[in-house]
């Protein structure tokens, strides 16, 4: 059974990789990103670690992922595509710990350094290795990456997908497919977030930061907000995902409303009031 981790345990496991890292010549830096790198107290036991591997091949580690086990016991260990399309792979080790390892060509570093922190690390890194001294070279971090307003195109696309989304939830319903209500209720989700980031910096200013994937919502969103999420989540039942769905609606359609009055955007109200009264109860076939 795997244990929490100490920070003993934490500390330990980075020796681990950088002497692991030190033995291997086509790695010429470590960096790290998230909670761990910020050392801003949002990390705790179950916080990952966000390793980045600067190397020479990264082919070299796409082709299998044996290369952790030097790490640790492995519990569990997944490949993937990293987000500059390097290979990735996360890994859960026998003691508890994950981490997250992203293998990533060392020109990467010169790209920021000449073109600045991608989003990433504008919230934070710390260089754990550095062969070449490139990594020495990269921006300092701002702790606060940029975040952008719609423009009216963007904010009309996005509202006339989660009508439409909503739009296929009584029919999912009416035929019994619960997993394919859930699933399309899931988008509207997603957006809906959309609609809350836009809504915080509209509300706060540009300046606010609004985070990733929801990440502290509770703390960026605006007044009110975090408070009517409860709402918008069913069960599993078609009633119950209906009425999830009203809740979704009703605050999507009210911050949305906000958000286009304080841009000039137009708003789809003709997409809306088709869509509403679809809600209101579960259609026969």
């Amino acid at each position: 059974m795997p244990s929490l981790e100490t920070d003993t345990e934490t500390e330990e496991f980075v020796v681990r990789v950088l002497g692991w890292a030190r033995s291997r010549p086509d790695i010429r830096a470590v960096l790290r990103t998230g909670s761990r790198a910020r050392r801003d107290g949002t990390a705790d036991a179950f916080s990952d670690h966000d390793i980045e591997l600067y190397t020479t091949d990264p082919d070299r580690y796409a082709q299998s992922g044996e290369w952790v086990a030097a790490l640790g016991p492995v519990l569990v260990s997944v490949g993937l595509e990293g987000p500059w399309d390097n290979p990735a792979r996360l890994v859960f080790f026998e003691d508890g710990i994950k981490a997250d390892f992203q293998v990533v060509p060392v020109a990467r570093l010169l790209e920021m350094t000449a073109d600045g922190l991608d989003d990433l690390h504008e919230r934070g890194y710390e260089v754990l290795l550095d062969h070449d001294g490139t990594a020495a070279r990269l921006p300092a971090a701002t702790g606060t990456p940029p975040a952008a307003l719609p423009d009216a195109g963007e904010f009309h696309d996005l509202c006339a997908e989660f009508w439409f989304e909503a739009a296929h939830l009584p029919r999912c319903l009416a035929r019994g497919e619960l997993w394919v209500a859930k699933s399309r209720d899931w988008t509207t989700k997603e957006l809906l977030q959309s609609m809350v980031e836009w809504h915080a910096l509209t509300y706060h200013g540009a300046g606010h930061d609004v985070w990733y994937g929801g990440t502290r919502m509770r703390e960026w969103a605006a007044p009110g907000v975090w408070e009517r999420l409860p709402a918008t989540f069913g069960g599993f039942t078609a009633e119950d995902i209906l009425r999830g769905a009203r809740a979704t609606a009703d605050l999507f359609a009210e911050l949305a409303g906000e958000v286009a009055a304080a841009h000039g955007f137009p708003y789809p109200d003709r997409a809306e009031r088709a869509v509403r009264p679809m809600l209101d109860g579960i259609p026969r076939l």
